[in-house]
């Protein structure tokens, strides 16, 4: 399934869903990179749909934050699911991508 985005006034909404793994990895990459290029303030990031991720997601994501922040640009992270917890944790992430209230949350579920 292809990157969705919505740009508005400068902010970009990106919503991933579906697998977010090597067979996704190399199509989704240009398309982020396209979705980055149509804002100039904030990307928020909606991971909730993810449902599988390996290292060449986490690889996308790493790119998405330091484009963002080479382009001056915020980050926040609006919703994660499972699999990206998952994999958040095992890959000591969560502080990076502000994922740490979420894990807490996961948690207590």
């Amino acid at each position: 399934m292809p990157l969705k985005h919505t740009a508005h006034d400068g902010n970009l909404l990106l919503i991933f869903d579906g697998g977010l793994t090597i067979f996704q990895a190399a199509e989704r990459k240009p398309e982020l990179l396209h979705a980055l290029s149509l804002v100039e303030r904030s990307v928020s990031l909606d991971l909730s749909g993810v449902d599988e991720i390996d290292t060449a997601g986490i690889q996308l994501l790493l790119l998405l934050k330091r484009e963002t922040a080479r382009r001056g640009q915020s980050l926040e992270v609006t919703g994660y699911s499972p699999a990206v917890l998952s994999a958040f944790d095992l890959l000591q992430l969560h502080d990076l991508f502000g994922a740490d209230g979420a894990a807490a949350a996961e948690d207590a579920a």
